[in-house]
């Protein structure tokens, strides 16, 4: 039992390193320490060292903060977070003026509320869209930045099937969220739509 649960966790693993790693293809941002620790605990020989994939992700990161643009960006993504930690004290005083039956109070916040949730969905789509625009204009160097990437993704797919196999677990019935599903071994099940950004694929 002990063993079947360790077997599962570290498919979870791998499936985190996979969409972590294809995520900074496109400048997606997951915490590298994070990314570096599923490297080691996993324990796996990469067809690229972990420094040069490392040396590649820092440089599909720094395209954005090439940009003139990128002062005004990094402010407006700093006052998106710090209007999302007011807005949760915002909610826990209005749970608490309702505990205490003040009406008006009550809903003067949860407008309040609403507004700044509104505010921050804007600041946080502004971003998104200006940094997405800066690396479709430096699409060449991103692509060149991501081969080591992707050969590493691709490793890690075939990795992952021949240890759900090994479970006896059915491929086709595996699910991973990508965003580029350029890689062998896998079928698209659902194409990005307005409530995620991501493909779904299984493994084939």
């Amino acid at each position: 039992m002990g063993s079947e649960r360790l077997r599962v966790e570290r498919i979870k693993k791998l499936r985190q390193l996979i969409e972590a790693l294809d995520g900074y293809r496109v400048g997606r941002y997951t915490d590298l320490s994070r990314v570096e620790r599923l490297v080691e605990e996993l324990n796996l020989k990469l067809p690229h060292g972990w420094s040069a994939i490392r040396g590649d992700i820092e440089g599909i990161l720094e395209l954005p903060r090439r940009s003139p643009l990128y002062p005004r960006l990094s402010k407006a993504e700093s006052i998106a977070s710090i209007l999302s930690k007011v807005n949760l004290a915002l909610l826990a005083l209005a749970v608490f003026s309702y505990m205490l039956a003040h009406t008006l109070l009550f809903m003067v916040l949860v407008i309040s509320s609403l507004v700044m949730v509104n505010v921050v969905y804007f600041l946080r789509t502004y971003v998104n869209l200006k940094i997405s625009a800066i690396y479709a204009s430096n699409l060449d160097e991103l692509e060149a930045l991501g081969i080591r990437i992707r050969d590493s993704v691709e490793y890690l797919i075939r990795q992952l099937k021949r240890e759900l196999r090994a479970m006896s677990f059915k491929l086709e019935d595996f699910r991973l969220k990508l965003w580029v599903p350029d890689y062998g071994g896998i079928r698209i099940v659902k194409k990005p739509s307005m409530f995620s950004s991501r493909y779904e694929v299984s493994l084939a």
